[in-house]
């Protein structure tokens, strides 16, 4: 199909309100609004509705409304996968809230949900209703599902062929994933809800006015109002960057050298998890006590689990050894996902954070994670001064987003990062246990020898870890290249996880001087990668 230029500029809502009657429909029917600057991150919505079909309407916010497709397969991250987009009325912008079900008899009847929403910015031009009014718009969204560069097409529509078709692409990047297929995700991340779960329930639209919306957030919901308690798979991550920046659109925190761990309290019955699902509180039952650390109930903290030294620095081997020493112990909160009845994910990092600090009680068992605001070069010299790990880089408007993203990025002082261990040298002369690990990192083809640390090791640490590496002894090599040792070899399965601070990466990809900071229990090994620096644009 060939592409076709021009398509009608959004911003009117005279077609939507002629097609619906709203003393029928629970549907808003809404006002234009004035449209935010061009350098401020745009609102989506993706909702999942069936009427007569399946589809997914596609909103994107343009000229105070939302420009609207429908796309029958829905959207999707694998890379130039055509989907079918029709474009339809333009819709209020509350409509974004909108989840349940429109009555038989009025249009486009059947059961909605929120399957995706976030923000967009856009990759050409710096107004969406001009791109496209001009029939193509590529753009970057950060949703809760849908992440990366897109782009919206219109094409020729075929002979006899009714309405204005374009095409939804998912561009080549970082974000594609050529296995997705959106049926996989069928829950809404409003309320958790499927649409099965709506229809059973036709009498209950979940949207609600603005005025109402803000009223209920003052008050305590009641246990009928509540949104459901997350319970996420993954926690976001930052993306490593190569150097530091100053953004008034960021803020910036140190970065904490500990293990990161969910906090859940839940009718006074507290979790503390790590990535990979460990109980944090079998190491650690001093943190017992978070139940009574913060004001209101239930909540879901995200934070870093550290030991402090005297001037408030953190540092991991410290925090090894606090396993039997534990001063110092502290959890450093920086991000709330649940408060108050309400899941706070959708929210922007700085209204979420906000709440947080209001939330901890005066105890030194919690301690909140200060932040600047965009001045993220000064923040990384006094880190760098202090000797500190480094700092993490935050979008003041960044929903929280169960991945990897650039929406959080880390800036380190000095090379740390977590290796797969899959095998062992035999020692040499009175050394005991095992002369060097073998590291690696996964990569597509499986997981890559980098290179082996043998220092960093005390006599105690030799014992115990060589007693780890001989249960998971194997016959064959784990690694997909060669190993090249200076000792006879042991293989391992590849399931522990050790810290290593070096100075470089060769040019051939290997460690050079590494030395044993830990072991990472609480880190998946799945998901250890070779951290290479990327160039964030400010």
């Amino acid at each position: 199909m060939a592409a076709s230029k021009t398509a009608a500029r959004p911003g009117s809502l005279k077609k939507y309100r002629e097609k619906r009657d709203f003393a029928q429909t629970p549907e808003p029917s809404g006002r234009k609004e004035r449209s935010p600057k061009s350098r401020e991150r745009l609102r989506f919505v993706v909702q999942m509705h069936r009427a007569t079909r399946l589809h997914y309407d596609f909103r994107l916010e343009a000229d105070g409304v939302l420009a609207s497709w429908a796309v029958p397969k829905g959207p999707t991250l694998v890379p130039l996968d055509r989907r079918l987009a029709m474009h339809v009325e333009d819709h209020p912008m509350n409509y974004r809230d909108f989840e349940g079900n429109i009555p038989a008899g009025q249009y486009g009847a059947g059961s909605v949900i929120v399957w995706d929403r976030g923000t967009y910015s856009l990759v050409e031009g710096d107004d969406p209703a001009t791109e496209i009014a001009h029939g193509k718009i590529k753009f970057v969204m950060y949703g809760k599902k849908l992440h990366g560069e897109f782009t919206l097409v219109k094409i020729k529509a075929r002979e006899g062929e009714h309405g204005e078709p374009w095409l939804l692409l998912k561009d080549r990047d970082e974000h594609a994933d050529p296995k997705y297929d959106p049926a996989d995700h069928p829950e809404s991340v409003k309320s958790g809800k499927t649409l099965a779960d709506i229809a059973r329930n036709p009498r209950a639209p979940t949207w609600q006015s603005k005025k109402l919306a803000k009223s209920a957030s003052r008050a305590r919901r009641s246990p009928a109002r509540r949104d459901p308690i997350p319970r996420p798979k993954n926690l976001m991550l930052a993306t490593l960057v190569d150097e530091p920046f100053d953004d008034p659109e960021w803020l910036f925190e140190i970065k904490w050298d500990g293990y990161r761990a969910l906090c859940t309290i839940e009718d006074s019955q507290l979790a503390l998890v790590s990535r990979n699902g460990l109980d944090m509180l079998v190491r650690f039952p001093e943190l017992r006590e978070l139940r009574s650390a913060f004001a209101s109930l239930p909540v879901v903290v995200d934070g870093e689990i550290v030991s402090l030294d005297a001037k408030g620095r953190s540092a991991f081997q410290r925090l090894q050894e606090s396993q039997k020493k534990p001063a110092g112990l502290t959890y450093a909160a920086f991000d709330l996902l649940y408060a108050d009845g309400a899941d706070m994910r959708s929210k922007p990092l700085e209204e979420r954070k906000a709440l947080l600090e209001r939330l901890i009680r005066d105890t030194d068992l919690v301690l909140y994670s200060k932040h600047v605001v965009g001045k993220g070069e000064a923040l990384f010299e006094e880190a760098h001064d202090q000797r500190l790990e480094g700092i993490i880089g935050k979008r003041r408007s960044s929903t929280y987003q169960e991945r990897r993203s650039r929406d959080w990025v880390k800036i380190k002082t000095g090379h740390e990062q977590e290796f797969v261990v899959g095998g062992w040298t035999e020692p040499k002369g009175s050394r005991e246990g095992f002369g060097a690990l073998l590291l690696g990192v996964y990569e597509k083809r499986g997981l890559r020898f980098v290179g082996s640390v043998g220092t960093g090791f005390n006599a105690k640490l030799l014992r115990e870890f060589s007693s780890r590496l001989r249960r998971l002894e194997r016959k064959t090599s784990p690694f997909v290249n060669p190993v090249v040792a200076r000792a006879p070899v042991h293989w391992s399965s590849p399931e522990l996880v050790v810290e290593v601070r070096f100075s470089e990466w060769t040019r051939d990809g290997y460690l050079r001087q590494p030395a044993y900071l830990g072991l990472r229990p609480d880190k998946p090994a799945k998901d250890v990668v070779a951290e290479v620096p990327v160039h964030v644009e400010p």
